[in-house]
């Protein structure tokens, strides 16, 4: 499964789960990337795996943090949607909508803005 899929059915869960108010499902969507993020990649199934280079992309020793951009969008998606959906329910009940819809976006075009600016501050 590539990226793109993984993504569209991620945000298409994530936005489910929002309407209808299902905790336990977002819950289990933050510790589902945190844990993409922060494991080691031989702890992942190769399905998931964000091993793929897209024509353009910078080389693998040309970047400066020497961590996957899937990986760091993996981490900033679980503490958004963690600050959002746990910490500030009252105040910030609009940013894990906003970042289902942007996951569904990227999903369905294959572009994902957050990897692109995360490409360009030195990740991989």
């Amino acid at each position: 499964m590539n990226e793109r899929r993984v993504r569209l059915i991620f945000a298409t869960v994530l936005l489910v789960a929002l309407y209808f108010d299902l905790r336990f499902v977002i819950y289990g969507l933050i510790a589902l990337s945190l844990l993409h993020g922060l494991l080691p990649s031989r702890f992942i199934p190769p399905a998931m795996r964000a091993g793929s280079r897209r024509p353009g992309s910078p080389e693998p020793g040309g970047a400066r943090i020497n961590i996957e951009a899937e990986r760091g969008l993996s981490v900033l998606v679980a503490v958004t949607l963690f600050c959002g959906s746990v910490l500030f329910t009252s105040s910030l009940w609009e940013l894990p909508w906003f970042v289902g819809f942007t996951l569904f976006g990227a999903g369905l075009s294959g572009v994902c803005p957050m990897v692109i600016c995360l490409r360009r501050i030195g990740l991989k």
